[in-house]
């Protein structure tokens, strides 16, 4: 018996919920076929995907099949929540990627796809709604080999169409099934007028199976034909190399077409065994952890999503990598270096859990109510204490500032947000103690707006969103000195410091590169710490426009003191004094952070991209294809990028998507930097 996690992969709209739901179906799982556009969809179950009718968030459902026990993940296909999507990517064994038969944009599949590739998935392809009045599976299919290196072959296709789909015909079998009972279809002879093109699909599925085997190959090439089990044979090992991915085509609400689907599932995919092995060819992990491909024997699992329920509180989803699970049993964190004894061990099907005694390698399933694990960690044996290497979730690519409506919430709000970021590792709430701003940053607008409906919904919380304030820096173009010198004398002891600073422009680094050059004692080495800490926080506000000050060495190199009234406190005042004389002196300039993009686009698109990159200060750096997609690597200003995620997506008819993170600081042209110290000032008068 083989045990296998099967993922299912598309972009938003293309029904892998809907083949997830036929699939379950099929097998016995659901004795009802639920629908994603009527709400009764098991796996899209929560409240906010019910009113968006789309996924989400990952669902997890189990079936059998032929003595297999299968593990389905449904993930979103959406950029908004592609965390929930990498998390489950990482511990597929194989995937069913989905794709509509009807004409029109479908944005992630090539972004899905090249995750997959990242990974080494091998992978099926479904086309599904045939039985749509526009399908056209052969166009559509055409297109996807075109787009992804010619690598699909059909093994089942439409048999009829629209109204008058009837079923699919089997390729391998040369039969064509009939689901007018979806629960028994009925194989019979393939009709007249689709011969012809089952013929041709069949001599480039031999052909294309042939080429995964040379003993095959070599048997094609002498009597140009294999039988059923030597196609199947090839197939497999085309599907492992992922030289291959044979395609099907299905109506998934009309369960048609999903039998063929599930036996090329155990019979072409791997199972958990033989993933291991695939995965020992091409992983490699860094010191300290190690890969997935694990042969330790002993309980090893990593937990690769997690979801709040109302019952049963938090459940941490894992994928058991080696040995075996066991109810109540102690198991060790390395992340936290705290062990845990969950209670109980459950199957998924949706939100439904079913109670089990103990998970083996290769099975998903959910433990409740840990208090140490969060998604990422790895769980293990307390006598064999392993670390897999973490999940690499993207970064978040919008920000927001959360305006609190409610007075005195704002504590509530942080702990609610940090409870959604342990569900969620691509949501990050911070505060900016340099803007005042409670910083909210997710994967796209809608991403942000189901977070904003979640506060609401279920804790009660009013919050509107507005464009963050830019982290602006302050620094210096040339050196200088300068004196500093507190002096005060209010009766009895007094205050006294003196030192003088040579500030000169460093390298940008947001640490203060701090140099001593007394000599003969000018001041005692007991006051140069509080100098250099006067120094440090002068900086957290410079003299352009109160911005935190980088790219600074301060060098004291002289001064005089008192043997009475010299103290820490005056020589830090005289050192805050110096840094800021110096600093005006020194032609101080703003700067503003520069965002790295990687940019995903089809061709059509690109003009619109590039001259969309110039307008905002940016500049291109390279490009490189990728399937039908170009690859633009951009340095953007931050300011210029606050929205970019949406327009990207607007400019794109939603088929662009990129990821960011922060390159450097750079000068703020002159007119734009007039402009922001305005902002600033006014702003400071306002609140004053």
């Amino acid at each position: 018996m083989g045990v296998y996690t099967i993922g299912l992969i598309a972009h938003s709209g293309a029904g892998k919920t809907s083949l997830g739901e036929a699939l379950l179906n099929r097998a016995g799982a659901l004795r009802k076929l639920g629908a994603v556009d009527d709400g009764t969809a098991v796996l899209d179950f929560e409240v906010d995907e019910k009113e968006r009718k789309t996924s989400l968030h990952m669902a997890v459902g189990h079936l059998k099949w032929k003595d297999h026990s299968v593990d389905l993940i449904d993930t979103p296909g959406s950029m908004n929540f592609i965390g929930a999507t990498v998390g489950a990517i990482r511990v597929i064994d194989g995937a069913i990627m989905m794709a509509s038969a009807e004409p029109g944009i479908q944005g992630e599949t090539g972004f899905l796809w090249n995750y997959l590739e990242e990974r080494h998935l091998p992978r099926l392809m479904v086309i599904g709604k045939i039985d749509r009045e526009q399908s056209d599976f052969d166009a559509r299919l055409k297109f996807l080999n075109e787009s992804f290196e010619h690598r699909l072959v059909a093994v089942t296709i439409p048999y009829g169409q629209a109204d008058a789909m009837k079923g699919v015909v089997d390729l391998i079998e040369m039969k064509a099934y009939e689901y007018s009972n979806p629960d028994k279809p009925k194989a019979v002879d393939i009709p007249a007028e689709l011969k012809v093109a089952a013929e041709e699909y069949r001599f480039k599925l031999t052909e294309s199976a042939a080429e995964g085997d040379d003993e095959l190959l070599e048997k094609y090439l002498e009597t140009e034909s294999l039988d059923t089990d030597e196609i199947r044979r090839g197939l497999r090992a085309g599907v492992g190399s992922g030289r291959l991915v044979p395609v099907f085509a299905a109506s998934c609400t009309a369960n048609v077409g999903t039998d063929r689907i599930l036996e090329a599932m155990v019979d072409l995919l791997p199972d958990a065994a033989e993933r291991r092995i695939q995965l020992a060819e091409h992983e490699e992990a860094p010191e300290g952890y190690i890969a997935d491909s694990t042969e330790n024997s002993d309980f090893a699992a990593l937990v690769f999503g997690s979801r709040v329920d109302q019952y049963a509180g938090r459940l941490s989803i894992i994928k058991v990598l080696s040995g075996e699970m066991s109810a109540a049993k102690e198991v060790y964190n390395p992340a936290t270096s705290e062990s845990e004894r969950p209670a109980h061990l459950y199957k998924l099907l949706g939100k439904d859990q079913v109670e089990v005694k103990t998970l083996a390698a290769g099975e998903v399933g959910a433990l409740p109510k840990l208090q140490h694990t969060h998604t990422g960690n790895t769980l293990c044996a307390i006598n064999h204490k392993v670390e897999f290497l973490p999940i690499a979730f993207p970064d978040p690519v919008l920000s927001y500032a959360l305006v609190i409506e409610g007075k005195g919430e704002e504590e509530k709000m942080a702990t609610v947000l940090h409870r959604m970021m342990e569900e969620d590792p691509t949501l990050k709430f911070s505060h900016s103690v340099e803007t005042g701003d409670f910083l909210v940053a997710g994967m796209g607008r809608i991403h942000l707006d189901v977070v904003k409906q979640r506060l609401s919904r279920e804790f009660n919380l009013t919050v509107s969103f507005n464009e963050p304030r830019i982290p602006y820096r302050e620094t210096i173009r040339t050196a200088s000195k300068a004196q500093g010198k507190y002096k005060k004398q209010t009766g009895g002891r007094g205050q006294y410091g003196d030192c003088w600073l040579e500030l000169k422009p460093n390298s940008q680094e947001e640490a203060l590169s701090f140099i001593s050059a007394i000599v003969g004692g000018a001041i005692p080495r007991n006051f140069i710490p509080a100098v250099e800490k006067g120094v440090a926080e002068a900086m957290h506000k410079g003299v352009i426009a109160g911005f935190p000050v980088i790219g600074i060495q301060a060098t004291v190199y002289d001064g005089s003191f008192h043997d009475v009234d010299s103290s820490e406190m005056a020589f830090k005042i005289a050192g805050s004094m110096a840094f800021k004389k110096a600093m005006d002196q020194a032609k101080p300039i703003l700067l503003e952070p520069i965002l790295q993009l990687e940019i995903v686009v089809p061709t059509e698109y690109m003009g619109d991209v590039m001259g969309d990159i110039n307008s905002r200060r940016g500049k291109v750096l390279g490009m490189d294809n990728r399937g039908r997609n170009q690859v633009v690597r951009a340095e953007v200003p931050m300011g210029e990028a606050l929205t970019y995620a949406i327009e990207l997506r607007a400019m794109t008819s939603g088929q662009g998507y990129f990821t960011q993170q922060f390159s450097r600081y750079e000068e703020v042209p002159g007119q734009i930097a007039d402009k922001v110290v305005k902002e600033r000032q006014s702003g400071q008068e306002a609140s004053a």
